[in-house]
């Protein structure tokens, strides 16, 4: 099943995508206000039957946003593919696989939806880079929980640009959430595919291109550590509950590692992309704030 959640008419609302057309929460008796709200109900399946049956309208009537507004700041994995193991070495003096997930946070401020704008000051930072990933929503609690347990946590996936200032990133060491933290630099969506239709999201194709041109070309199935391993070291002596969103890490092609370094401008279109799941497109916008 497909959720996403969108603008119309004056209001924010959510609804399941059939096709080219989506339904509209808000006229299903009962339903949660938000995907937060569904994540965070008792009977999630019973809320979807529901909304599923409601009215819909076309989806190009409406102006879909992030597909859920995250509980609390995302948990993001850094170097979680070989290769980008390899091509990021000399910047994070890691040459090697790590041995376990490598956790940091990214601030859910930072969360913008489909085709809205990725915003950079040149004040701020001048080396703006792109990060295509799976993204994990959690859609039931739990601590320590088991790895032959963890997909029973997830409710589904979808795509994020983990955004990153690698100025910011590497200043004085490895800020990595100073450095992936602004403001618009983690888009996501463009909706939810649900756990039931993609299972532990293996073998799933990730790409990136930035004015067409294609920058990342991966597949979920050379994750250094997998989906399951991920949310079990998450959920280490830490709860993870409803509305929890980790990233998954980034494959290689990213920018900064190539020679010459490239960087997003003003004007780029990015478009994030993970077969069966969809499109992420964002264009990027340079700003000067007032100071």
């Amino acid at each position: 099943m497909r959720i996403a959640t969108y603008r119309a008419d004056g209001k924010t609302t959510w609804g399941v995508v059939r096709g080219e057309r989506v339904s509209d929460a808000g006229k299903a008796k009962g339903a949660p206000a938000t995907v937060r709200e569904l994540l965070e109900s008792t009977d999630q399946a019973e809320s979807l039957r529901a909304v599923a049956d409601a009215p819909a309208r076309p989806l190009r009537e409406v102006q879909l946003l992030a597909p859920l507004e995250p509980r609390q700041d995302f948990i993001a994995l850094g170097l979680n593919y070989v290769q980008h193991v390899g091509e990021s070495a000399a910047a994070t003096q890691q040459s090697t696989p790590p041995k376990q997930p490598i956790l940091f946070g990214k601030a859910a401020t930072s969360v913008i939806g489909p085709d809205a704008e990725i915003q950079f000051d040149r004040a701020v930072t001048k080396e703006v880079d792109w990060e295509v990933e799976l993204a994990v929503v959690i859609g039931r609690a739990g601590r320590d929980i088991a790895r032959n347990d963890a997909l029973a946590h997830i409710f589904g996936y979808t795509v994020a640009n983990d955004v990153s200032a690698r100025d910011l990133q590497f200043l004085d060491g490895r800020q990595w959430y100073r450095g992936k933290s602004l403001d618009t630099f983690c888009p996501l969506g463009p909706s939810i595919v649900t756990r039931d239709d993609l299972g532990d999201a293996s073998g799933l194709r990730l790409t990136l291109r930035v004015n067409g041109v294609t920058k990342q070309d991966a597949s979920t199935d050379e994750l250094l550590f997998g989906i399951a391993e991920i949310v079990a070291s998450a959920s280490e002596g830490r709860t993870l509950r409803p509305g929890d969103v980790i990233l998954t890490g980034t494959p290689v092609g990213v920018g900064f590692t190539r020679t010459p370094p490239e960087y997003l401008r003003d004007g780029d279109v990015v478009e994030a992309e993970i077969e069966r799941i969809g499109v992420l497109r964002n264009r990027v916008r340079e700003v000067s704030a007032d100071r």
